[in-house]
């Protein structure tokens, strides 16, 4: 992940929260969805998330209460393709 941290009042920060299901991430409920970044973890090289199992990952925009995720625009998910292993 890589955004701009927030820069005088003008600006809307950003962050990145792990949602833990499709309902939460359907209805933007952060309640029990994990914090990966703050406003200003997303700034220079930005960071990085593994996804290590083979199920649907929900990230949305958690800053003022998800404004981001409940309009549409600050959310997503991601199914990781099934990979074979060779040996």
């Amino acid at each position: 992940f890589k955004y701009d941290p927030p820069v005088g009042n003008d600006s809307h920060p950003h962050s990145v929260y792990q949602l833990p299901d499709l309902r939460s991430f359907v209805k933007c409920d952060l309640s029990n969805a994990k914090q990966l970044s703050n406003a200003t973890q997303g700034a220079g090289e930005g960071f990085e998330v593994v996804l290590d199992k083979w199920q649907p990952y929900y990230f949305a925009c958690g800053e003022s209460n998800g404004f981001h995720c409940d309009v549409g625009r600050m959310k997503f998910f991601v199914v990781p393709m099934l990979r074979a292993w060779r040996t």
